[in-house]
């Protein structure tokens, strides 16, 4: 993508193969699958060759095109793609990570082939943001783990394959991939606002789990910065996915302002609808600056933590606010069940929650700018 935004030939062959999957494949069956609460499992395998190669380096010192991953987050947001797809993808970055090297091969191709849901389990029942200071533990018994603790409000825990887990371990944070097969993994089920599949938030809560050391993701004890590393860059793909839903409820609003009719005029005529729409077209469009800025950047190996704080904090209050005027423009029908943008709103409400808060964001850029030692 370059500056006046056009993609290159190989980013809009990407981009022209998933719509026109979602097209095909997804829309015509999207509310059957809302009807039934089911996730459709079958959506990974049917990206294992199209979109799962491109979203994954084989290992650590590859890096991912984090812009073309950008375009798919965003065109995932569009189509209300599931989430437990959307955040699969953006898990397995940390498959390469693996330590051992036959552990590693085996669920990178288990991923490759569409066979895994993958989470990550951080949030604890009392440690949401503060993801350092967690109380789930993992100890040393011999060539294992003895992993105990509990994570609370996960995304897809009932659904997923594989638990990305935070422990603390002898002298720090470690990462280490459980697989939901271990015996004492025990997910449980939360329904949210925006409950749209069964298992697809919630919990899981781990009785002395027997974690082969070879499932360590990262180095011992150095899990934390890791962690912090992968979430930075993640939150620009959360906020560009969040930008994608306001865009098509942007969309939907728009049609109808100038369908509907109030005094013998359709409505896009007055400038409290028009005016207020064409204010979220402008923030969404600065934030969409910001994210593709800041994905570049991570290609180049720069630092863009004020960037994809940026984004994340301030572009998911742009999303949420677009989708609210765009549910405020249709009026009853937008707050309908019937509607899409009323099933819009209560999604993108929950990304002002995940991945942390527009406060943790405030936080993060202000000590960027000023230092921990001048800073909240």
């Amino acid at each position: 993508m370059d500056l006046n935004g056009k993609l290159n030939d190989e980013e809009q062959l990407v981009k022209n193969s998933f719509d026109e999957y979602c097209e095909k494949n997804y829309v015509p069956y999207y509310e059957q699958y809302l009807e039934k609460r089911i996730f459709p499992g079958k959506i990974m395998k049917d990206l294992s060759e199209m979109l799962l190669p491109s979203t994954i380096s084989l290992n650590k010192k590859e890096k991912v095109d984090d812009v073309m991953l950008g375009i798919l987050s965003e065109e995932m947001g569009k189509y209300e793609f599931p989430l437990p797809v959307f955040l699969s993808i953006h898990f397995s970055k940390l498959l390469p990570y693996i330590n051992n090297e036959n552990v590693r091969e085996e669920y990178i191709k288990r991923y490759l082939a569409g066979d895994s849901i993958i989470c990550g389990a951080y949030t604890e029942p009392g440690h949401g943001s503060d993801a350092y200071h967690i109380t789930t533990e993992a100890h040393r018994s011999g060539n294992n783990y003895i992993l105990s603790g509990e994570k609370a409000f996960v995304s897809n825990p009932g659904l997923s394959d594989v638990f990305m887990v935070s422990a603390k371990t002898d002298k720090g944070i470690s990462i280490m991939m459980v697989d939901r097969a271990m015996k004492g993994i025990e997910p449980y089920e939360i329904e949210n606002m925006a409950y749209m599949f069964k298992g697809e938030f919630g919990g899981v809560r781990m009785n002395n789990v027997k974690v082969p050391d070879t499932y360590l993701v990262g180095e011992e004890n150095r899990g934390f910065k890791l962690l912090m590393d992968i979430l930075s860059i993640q939150r620009v793909h959360v906020g560009l996915y969040a930008i994608g839903i306001a865009e098509s409820a942007l969309d939907e609003a728009i049609e109808y302002a100038k369908m509907r009719k109030a005094f013998g005029e359709p409505i896009s005529k007055f400038e409290a609808v028009s005016f207020r729409l064409a204010e979220d077209k402008a923030k969404i469009e600065s934030i969409r600056a910001i994210a593709y800025k800041a994905l570049a950047m991570e290609n180049c190996g720069m630092d863009n933590s004020i960037e994809s704080a940026a984004v994340k904090g301030y572009g998911c209050e742009v999303a949420f606010n677009a989708v609210s005027d765009a549910l405020q423009t249709l009026g009853a029908a937008g707050y309908s069940k019937t509607s899409s943008i009323e099933r819009k709103f209560r999604i993108s409400r929950g990304f002002l929650l995940g991945d942390g808060t527009p406060d943790i964001q405030k936080l993060i850029i202000s000590r960027k700018l000023f230092g921990k030692e001048f800073s909240p």
